[in-house]
């Protein structure tokens, strides 16, 4: 599992380290240089190579790795930003170590000094840093990103905030980031994805007990694979759940097939469509392998205030509502019912616009699962407030309504009512289209089916439809791709994800 950390959270971690298990922070310090050396001798060709640092640790780290460059035949500089008699600590010894050794080393004056560079390596700002790069920082930010050479972040690109934040100015757009003890939140943000490139994470020798238990986790494979239900030769059809999927409206039958097909390709034992009567043949001839309950429709082909009463709620072991569905009388009536129901409910599209302002709580499991728009309705806020802090607002929502909350992004939010929080990053841009959310709710619906606990059902849900829709992308691209090229991958990351489970498939034998 990969945990995730802030600044504040990294800095208490070291200072743990040093002060209750007696790692001396020159060693933390000098396996970090050694760790983000590899890296750069791995990044390099063998061209010249400027070391840009700063003032704090971030800066320390930069003059270790340059003297271990030095070491390995580089044609190596430090161009520094930061006067070094002002450097303490850790940070001034490895100024000294590299002075001793009478490498080169210059205050930096202008872009030209890194312009024929192979390769840079930002040790300028770190995590540490808070607010907006001004003066020489952002001046020395401006000069890396024009340099035609390959840069390597050191812990993070400089002006990224290490938190899950937008970045307040410029930020260092890195080739690589090779990044120390926990992999840091900002990394994560659209726009650290951006500017991080590759990351690779190091340990650097803290304790493990130290590195486990943050309140934010990468959503990886293994993770994602908590979500999974056990699978045996003898299994049948009822083990793996009756869901109830309300969707489709006149116009928009394609959101209930799109719905529907990803429950079913999720594992579920069987499946029922409730849909307005005037679309039921057009599902049923579509969605084969789905039962199909027409319900009383209104003159403009939704669903009718009077269709709620004619569910059978008990046959079912979980419902969602929403895909195709409008804004109308018999959507709220139907989504009114659900929730008074005691079946596990996952809602999203226009079931949750007839909600907003807010999901009432309610005790058995909920899952919603707005884009930022729908976000915004439902807090009464604006869209800009919502991605400003998309992390925060959706721990915040989580613990307002008592559910968990999956806030689609590019990269995607989970939180359940208790803080406890996930980023999934799998996906492409090709799921920006209308009908991605209906397949990640029917793959939502599919799992609570099966008796998958909400925020495991969430996270896998959220990292199947990423990784099928990478799948799929390796065979349409990003722009041309569709919604049915997702559900066409989807089985080839079913399967990817049971490979990287502990679950059993087939009795003791794994795919």
């Amino acid at each position: 599992m990969q945990w995730l950390a802030d600044g504040k959270q990294m800095r208490e971690i070291d200072r743990r380290a040093i002060e209750d298990f007696g790692v001396p922070g020159q060693n933390l310090m000098e396996a970090a240089v050694a760790f983000a050396a590899r890296i750069a001798a791995d990044l390099s060709p063998r061209g010249p190579v400027a070391v840009v640092t700063g003032a704090g640790n971030n800066g320390g780290d930069g003059w270790g790795i340059a003297r271990h460059l030095a070491a390995r035949s580089y044609q190596v500089k430090v161009v520094t930003g930061a006067d070094p008699d002002d450097l303490q600590g850790d940070a001034a010894i490895q100024y000294m170590i590299y002075d001793s050794l009478g490498l080169a080393w210059e205050k930096y004056q202008g872009p030209g000094q890194l312009a024929d560079c192979a390769l840079i390596v930002d040790a300028l700002l770190g995590t540490g840093m808070k607010g907006e790069p001004r003066g020489t920082a952002a001046e020395i930010i401006a000069a890396i990103n024009s340099s035609p050479g390959a840069v390597l972040a050191v812990d993070i690109p400089s002006g990224l905030p290490a938190e899950f934040a937008l970045p307040a100015g410029p930020v260092v757009q890195a080739t690589a980031t090779a990044t120390f003890g926990l992999a840091k939140a900002g990394l994560y943000t659209p726009a650290g994805r951006k500017a991080a490139g590759r990351v690779f994470v190091d340990p650097i020798g803290l304790p493990v007990s130290l590195l486990q238990g943050t309140d934010l986790v990468l959503n990886d494979g293994p993770h994602a694979a908590k979500g999974l239900s056990q699978r045996q030769l003898d299994s049948h059809k009822g083990n793996f759940g009756h869901g109830l999927l309300a969707a489709g409206s006149r116009g928009m039958s394609g959101a209930a097939m799109l719905a529907g097909t990803a429950a079913l390709r999720s594992g579920i034992g069987l499946l029922t469509i409730a849909c307005p009567d005037e679309i039921q043949p057009m599902l049923a001839a579509q969605v084969w392998e789905a039962l199909t309950l027409p319900l009383p429709s209104s003159a403009q082909g939704e669903f009718s205030p009077e269709a709620a009463a004619q569910v059978p709620l008990g046959k079912f072991n979980a419902a969602a509502i929403g895909p195709g569905c409008r804004v109308c009388p018999g959507t709220r009536a139907l989504a009114g019912r659900l929730l008074k129901s005691d079946l596990p409910l996952a809602i999203d599209a226009d079931a949750l616009n007839v909600l907003a302002p807010g999901i009432p709580r309610r005790e058995p499991p909920t899952i919603v699962s707005p884009h930022p728009g729908e976000m915004a309705r439902l807090l009464a806020c604006t869209v800009q407030e919502v991605l400003a802090d998309p992390l925060g607002t959706c721990r915040r929502a989580a613990r307002a309504w008592g559910c968990v909350v999956i806030l689609k992004g590019s990269t995607t939010c989970i939180s359940d009512p208790a803080g406890k929080a996930v980023l999934n990053i799998t996906g492409t841009p090709g799921l920006a289209t209308g009908g991605s959310g209906d397949i990640l709710t029917g793959l939502i619906l599919g799992l609570l089916a099966q008796n998958t606990e909400p925020f495991a059902a969430a996270c896998a849900a959220s990292w199947l439809l990423g990784t099928a829709s990478e799948l799929a992308a390796q065979e349409t691209g990003s722009a041309a791709q569709l919604p049915r090229d997702v559900l066409a991958a989807l089985p080839g990351a079913v399967n990817l994800l049971y490979k990287q489970s502990s679950r059993e498939y087939f009795g003791k034998e794994k795919i």
